[in-house]
């Protein structure tokens, strides 16, 4: 061969090998579904996620991720936020293309998924942590059809009254601990010249949501979480003497001339992220607020800067002796899909079933988790610690029953307690018109 055509087929094999590696294992795409193999590059085993959150969420998240994978070197999870998770999930599991492991925000979402098929039931290993590390409700909460599916990671409640701490102090109050205590303070603040309470429920296209937050808390303050799950069923309907009964507490606050900032029409008109700012005016405006624990979102940027000194809380107390008052709850619960339970898969969830998991989220604020073996140390600032503390104090739990109703039942809730508070419908046609909207 002549050295010119020896050194043509050394040309041509050399471009042929960069051709093959171009095509082949030397690429960083991955094929449709691929994430969902178990494999990176290298030995590493690749473990997928689909979520809500994204943002200073995401990135707070990654960092629970991290202390993972320092710890099992093998293993790279993938954390993959989007905005329309609800249709996302449903639209990967339809394709046969779902992630390893969901982040649900909202547990009827992971609810319909088991009913389907679609989800891996919790295996022995991750079931005695969670009977370990977290309050029994969490465990029922994540069970559908008898059967526990989701581990919660990052969760919230309701039912907080906040005060300006230091105006309360210096006025001489003390937080209740009981529904006869709170009704004395609210008399004694009306003698001291002092508005007690400020509300508002105007959401938009939602306006009325809050409104079913206090029905709610005072349902779960009433009544047996047995009762209460029957409510959200149907079984026992908004005209029943149970569920007036809330309507009629929750009027004694609102509606008792002196009691509200604004008086009854305000309640309808006033913004519900507005209404918590009127406790830190100068002089106050009004003393209580029944909200979340995601309203310090809401307060003026001088009291979020300084919410220890300047933010107080307590539980809205007990008022039925004879009942166990239950919190009001919401989180993030996650799920192993169909398909993928993998080792990989299984160490992660029991990863977060831990508090191991908890502690750098929580040092960075922002998130509040319940696993009793976790650091509460490590929260930045005594509000977030002290709801935390209230979470893990709960003796039972149940969630925002609103949400949990036929879509209809819940528009008509909103627009019912709307109704009511601006005084254009009666208590009982509300309740009626609520029912009715079961059955359309």
């Amino acid at each position: 061969m002549s050295r010119s055509r020896m050194t043509l087929l050394v040309i041509l094999m050399t471009v042929f090998s960069f051709v093959l590696a171009a095509c082949g294992g030397g690429s960083t795409s991955q094929p449709s579904g691929g994430e969902q193999t178990g494999q990176t590059t290298g030995e590493k085993k690749r473990v997928t996620i689909l979520g809500a959150f994204g943002g200073g969420e995401a990135d707070a998240f990654e960092e629970v991720i991290k202390v993972f994978e320092a710890a099992n070197p093998d293993i790279d999870v993938v954390y993959t936020g989007v905005n329309d998770f609800d249709t996302q999930i449903v639209v990967r599991v339809q394709a046969g293309d779902p992630p390893d492991i969901a982040g649900f925000p909202q547990p009827g979402g992971a609810a319909r998924l088991a009913a389907e098929g679609n989800l891996v039931p919790l295996w022995p290993e991750v079931i005695s942590l969670i009977d370990k590390n977290y309050a029994p409700f969490w465990k029922e909460l994540g069970t559908f059809d008898g059967t526990p599916y989701g581990v919660f990671h990052r969760v919230n409640a309701k039912g907080f009254i906040w005060y300006n701490k230091p105006a309360f102090e210096a006025a001489g109050y003390k937080v209740p601990t009981t529904w006869e205590e709170l009704k004395a303070l609210t008399e004694q603040m009306k003698a001291n010249g002092h508005t007690p309470w400020c509300d508002g429920i105007e959401s938009g296209a939602a306006t009325g949501w809050k409104g079913t937050d206090w029905i709610e808390n005072i349902m779960l303050r009433t009544q047996t979480t047995a009762v209460y799950d029957k409510w959200i069923s149907g079984e026992v309907p908004f005209s029943s003497p149970e569920v007036k009964r809330a309507f009629e507490i929750l009027g004694e606050v609102w509606f008792t001339d002196g009691n509200v900032f604004g008086g009854r029409q305000s309640i309808v008109l006033t913004n519900f992220g507005d209404a918590a700012t009127f406790l830190f005016t100068e002089p106050p405006n009004c003393w209580l607020h029944l909200q979340g624990s995601f309203v310090t979102n809401f307060f003026q940027d001088s009291v979020k800067a300084d919410l220890d000194n300047k933010v107080g809380l307590f539980v809205m107390p007990p008022i039925d002796p004879n009942v166990t008052p239950a919190l009001e709850v919401g989180g993030d619960v996650f799920v192993m899909l169909k398909g993928r339970d993998r080792p990989e898969v299984r160490k992660f969830m029991e990863f977060m079933a831990t508090g191991a998991s908890a502690t750098p989220w929580a040092r960075l604020g922002g998130g509040i988790f319940p696993h009793k073996d976790q650091d509460l140390t490590v929260y930045p600032t005594s509000i977030e610690r002290q709801v935390a503390e209230a979470i893990l104090a709960a003796q039972a739990a149940r969630f925002d029953a609103s949400d949990a109703m036929p879509a209809a039942v819940n528009a008509a809730f909103w627009k019912g307690v709307t109704d009511w508070a601006s005084g254009t419908r009666d208590l009982d046609t509300v309740l009626a018109e609520i029912d009715a909207a079961r059955n359309q």
